[in-house]
Order: structure tokens, then sequence, then C-alpha cells
């Protein structure tokens, strides 16, 4: 999942890097203890909300990846 993560960072598409660079900023809050579980899981899943995501989304592949990564990380 981390290494999905570290992909999307440096895939070239700003909504992507965007989202994916919000995910690993809240996952390292959460794992330090500066986020509640339920506020954690609430903020991912902002991440991608499906009317927010399609409009900006230009790549299934990548968007797919996404989605896999903020579901996986919302399991931690």
């Amino acid at each position: 999942m981390l290494e999905d993560l570290q992909k999307l960072l440096n895939c070239g598409k700003p909504w992507a890097v965007k989202r994916a660079s919000i995910a690993n900023d809240l996952i390292e809050q959460y794992k330090s203890g500066d986020l509640a579980e339920d506020e954690y899981k609430e903020l991912m899943a902002d991440l991608v909300a499906t009317d927010k995501l399609n409009a900006e989304a230009d790549d299934l592949n990548v968007k797919s990846m996404l989605i896999g990564c903020i579901k996986a990380a919302m399991k931690l």
C-alpha cells in the first residue's frame, strides 16, 4: 500500500498527487496519535468521495490505485 502511495506521489497527475500527499500526511498523523480513528477514516473517505474524484480523475488506472491505497490505509 505504501509503495503504491509513493507511486501516486510521482505519477504526474495533479489530482492524484494532491490526494496521495494528503493521504500520506493523514497516515502519519494517525500513526503518531494526532488523529482519532473515526476522524482519520472520515478524512480518508473524503479523499475518494465519488463526485469529487470523478470530476477530476482522467486516468482510470491511477484512480483505481488511489482508491485501493486509501481503502487499505483505512484498515490500519
